[in-house]
């Protein structure tokens, strides 16, 4: 690159003298002159490139291995969806009903809630019950200071689940019903709502179908019910929610006794994309959604007893 080096060289050369007769002689120049420097100054230090100069050198590369460490400090990290493998490390059985949600407070234990219990159990990973709240459930969240809030779909309301095994009521949301529970970025809750109705997927213009966004007092922060015109609702019936590490919110939506989809929000409440397209909505029935620490999105789907693992955007991967 010795000829691009020495063209600078004397481009620089050049507009230092420009700039030096400036600061000599520029008390005794006549307007003309001044604008006549100022324009050499300007062509002089214009950043366009001379193309036709650039040909004259060969730009090659050559084969080797990647820098990981370089890379993800350029772009983020790099991610193989064919690394993720699944190892089962532990199992027992709890009663033979659905399992309608499942929440880790650590390593060793978890809250189950199926609709054979009909309430919430803290189990051991071996299987053993430790402790069973006495309340009607239909979500479970264990935010980041071990705190346990649930939704409780008999009393409408949102409550806190304390060591000792009692149950306390945090604020009501009545009328509607709450299921889905999940903490936020910023702390607060995410909480799916509905309103009781005889044929609850059949809508009408009353039928309320919503994410509300809360604080932990139950102080209303936002809602997310209809797209960007106003009037197209956004869920028939909301079920389980959760925030991905990006802030977008993902929310399975139930479609039918048989089928429902995941939809994928921005911050904002601005429908971002649906998972499956438009013509594999028929044969799935996604239960629950989850996020991992690389911001892929994991969702069950009870007709193929399969687990999907989805991009940020809601691609398919595996």
């Amino acid at each position: 690159m010795s000829k691009a080096k020495s063209s600078l060289e004397e481009k620089k050369k050049k507009v230092l003298q420009r700039v030096k007769s400036m600061k000599e002689k520029g008390s005794t120049m006549t307007d003309i002159i001044l604008i006549k420097t100022h324009k050499e100054l300007t062509k002089l230090i214009s950043t366009e490139v001379d193309y036709k100069q650039m040909s004259d050198f060969l730009l090659r590369h050559e084969g080797g291995d990647i820098n990981e460490a370089m890379l993800e400090s350029m772009i983020g990290q790099t991610f193989d969806a064919e690394q993720i493998t699944v190892t089962e490390t532990d199992s027992f059985q709890c009663g033979v009903k659905t399992i309608v949600d499942l929440q880790a407070t650590n390593e060793d234990k978890c809250f189950l809630i199926n609709s054979t219990l009909k309430n919430v159990v803290q189990f051991s990973k071996s299987g053993i019950k430790e402790k069973q709240f006495s309340v009607d459930l239909c979500g479970v969240c264990v935010t980041d200071n071990n705190e346990v809030y649930v939704s409780d779909y008999k009393n409408m309301s949102i409550s806190r689940l304390s060591p000792s095994g009692s149950v306390s009521t945090v604020f009501s949301t009545a009328p509607l019903v709450p299921v889905g529970i999940c903490q936020t970025m910023n702390g607060g809750l995410l909480v799916t709502l509905w309103a009781t109705e005889s044929d609850y997927l059949q809508l009408n213009s009353d039928s309320r179908r919503l994410v509300r966004h809360v604080t932990l007092t139950g102080d209303v922060i936002g809602e997310y019910e209809y797209q960007g015109d106003c009037q197209t609702r956004l869920f028939r019936i909301p079920k389980r929610v959760t925030q991905n590490g990006n802030t977008d919110i993902c929310v399975v939506n139930k479609t039918s006794d048989t089928t429902g989809e995941l939809l994928i929000l921005s911050i904002s409440g601005s429908l971002k994309s649906v998972y499956p397209k438009q013509e594999h909505r028929h044969i799935f029935l996604l239960g629950d959604v989850v996020c991992d620490s690389y911001r892929n999105i994991l969702v069950s789907e009870a007709h193929n007893s399969s687990v999907h693992l989805l991009s940020s955007d809601g691609e398919f991967m595996r």
